[in-house]
């Protein structure tokens, strides 16, 4: 008996929803906590130690910059040095470093800096050096030392992205490959990574980056990007130039970290699953702590997030997290099954949002619970929120959007922000919206739209 092409098509849609459920399931079981596991301490002469671990190494050099210069100017050696792995039968600091790898996934950042504190500045930019693939993935682990030793796993990923990594045949000889291109485009480049992983997202990759400087700004705010972030995906890039305009325009006061250190959903069939942010939101929740320990008590946090990024800090609100105030960008929601104050750890933390009229994210704002379905909440109307205005373009001749493009050869300078494409023209550079994330992450006063939601009670 033949099946209706009409009958065929309810089943292919239905076999590919549950697939989708189950890649939720499954990512769901990744995000519940594991019991963290106890910091090493430090024994016997940790410099000796250093001095043993830098005569067995492949580089060579006076001092731990040199030593990431020669290595980032020979692939080989960088390859070979992010593949190097401390011997947990060696000295007591090699077998440190060996269970500090082993339990990345489960430790306390502010005990791993405590770590590498008493271990001293000039032998943690050793070890970022020795043992790039260990020091570049440990939360805690002073930012300074992960972005030197990103740069290594970026230099070895690059060429290894060029390699022929299949049996030898002889039409595979004499045969170039190009580099993978998100990677490329780093190499000399001036973008400082505080994690960077080629191979997450099933190939996709995953990445933390640094925007201006964390020593002098007198405010941080971390952006959560929306769907797709991978390095694959043109966010990769947007989101750098999003966060640069705000850094940028802010004259040395503020310093941005873009946060996609996580497996995210790409495109709307999973984007419209909690299960991605419920992971990411743990592991963000846990970055702040991080955050904070490294840039200490004085400097004000931002949590921002924008589309589905402001699903995943809306859920990270759920954990014990770090941020003075919270920003939702166009939020797909207050985090999956976040309904009201008693859901979160802390009700009264200031709140703000900033979704202009016409966004297709409102359509999926504020959706009934549905299990593993759906992000809670619309920002917007929270209680508690300050809702922000939108305004408009700004109309200056020399206005551009996100991308550098000139609003006025698109015929758009000073259009209100608003429609289809509202959900992107709230960062472009200058515009009210624009204007207005920035007072917000600056600690400044913005300008409040017309309406407001319900104050949030007992604040």
């Amino acid at each position: 008996m033949r099946i209706r092409w009409w009958r065929a098509s309810v089943l292919l849609v239905a076999v590919s929803v549950a697939l989708v459920y189950l890649a939720g399931v499954t990512r769901l079981g990744e995000a519940e906590a594991e019991s963290l596991h106890a910091v090493p301490t430090l024994s016997g002469d940790v410099d000796a130690q250093v001095a043993e671990l830098r005569a067995a190494a492949p580089v060579a050099g006076e001092d731990p910059g040199a030593a990431l210069a020669a290595a980032l100017d020979d692939p080989g050696l960088a390859a070979e040095l992010v593949a190097a792995e401390p011997d947990p039968a060696g000295s007591d600091l090699a077998a440190a470093l060996a269970t500090l790898e082993s339990a990345s996934g489960g430790l306390d950042p502010v005990e791993v800096g405590a770590f590498f504190d008493e271990l001293g500045e000039a032998n943690t930019a050793w070890l970022s050096v020795l043992y790039p693939g260990v020091v570049a993935y440990l939360p805690g682990a002073p930012f300074e030392a992960r972005i030197d030793a990103n740069k290594l796993v970026i230099e070895a990923a690059t060429q290894a992205s060029a390699s022929f990594a299949g049996p030898d045949r002889p039409w595979t000889e004499n045969t170039d490959r190009p580099v993978r291109a998100e990677l490329g485009q780093l190499e000399g480049s001036d973008r400082e990574f505080i994690s960077l992983d080629p191979y997450n997202n099933s190939g996709g990759g995953s990445w933390i980056e640094l925007l201006g400087d964390l020593e002098t700004a007198s405010q941080v705010t971390v952006l959560v990007p929306g769907g797709s972030a991978e390095l694959s995906s043109e966010n990769f890039n947007l989101y750098y130039n999003r966060a640069k305009t705000f850094v940028d325009a802010a004259g040395g006061e503020l310093a941005v970290v873009v946060w996609a250190g996580a497996s995210w959903p790409s495109g709307w069939i999973e984007e419209s699953w909690a299960s991605w942010s419920q992971v990411a939101a743990e592991s963000l929740a846990s970055f702040t702590f991080d955050l904070r320990a490294q840039i200490g008590e004085d400097v004000p946090i931002t949590l921002a997030g924008h589309s589905y990024g402001g699903a995943v800090i809306g859920l990270a609100e759920t954990y014990e997290l770090v941020a003075d105030r919270v920003l939702h960008i166009a939020s797909a929601g207050m985090g999956y099954d976040v309904y009201s104050a008693d859901d979160l750890t802390e009700p009264c933390r200031p709140r703000y949002s900033i979704t202009a009229p016409g966004d297709p994210i409102s359509y999926v704002q504020g959706m009934p619970y549905v299990p593993l379905l759906g992000h809670g909440a619309d920002p917007d109307d929270f209680p508690g929120t300050v809702d922000l205005a939108t305004g408009n373009l700004s109309d200056s001749p020399d206005a551009v959007d996100d991308y550098g493009v000139s609003l006025a050869e698109q015929g758009i300078l000073g259009k209100t922000v608003e429609g289809v494409h509202s959900h992107s023209e709230v960062f472009y550079p200058e515009s009210d919206a624009w204007n207005n994330i920035l007072a917000v992450m600056l600690g400044e006063q913005p300008e409040p739209a017309d309406s407001q939601p319900e104050p949030m009670p007992g604040c």
